[in-house]
């Protein structure tokens, strides 16, 4: 038990600089929490990673078929 107080007490530091980040995230417009990007950078951002991944798909699909493919002409 003394031990586990101990820890609580070693991660209260930490947290409260956690929590000081959190208070701070709170203050002001949502809109201006994207970091150093803007709201529409960060849509940019997203849109991009969605493109990028169903092409990923795609290609993993197409990459497939011509090994199956290959296998059935060898």
């Amino acid at each position: 038990m003394h031990e586990s107080k101990k820890r609580t007490l070693n991660l209260t530091p930490s947290s409260n600089i956690q929590a000081g980040g959190k208070k701070r995230m709170l203050d002001g417009s949502p809109h201006k929490l994207k970091g150093p990007f803007g709201a529409n950078d960060t849509e940019d951002w997203q849109k991009q990673f969605l493109v990028q991944s169903r092409e990923l798909r795609r290609l993993e699909k197409l990459n497939e078929f011509l090994e199956l493919e290959r296998e059935c002409n060898a």
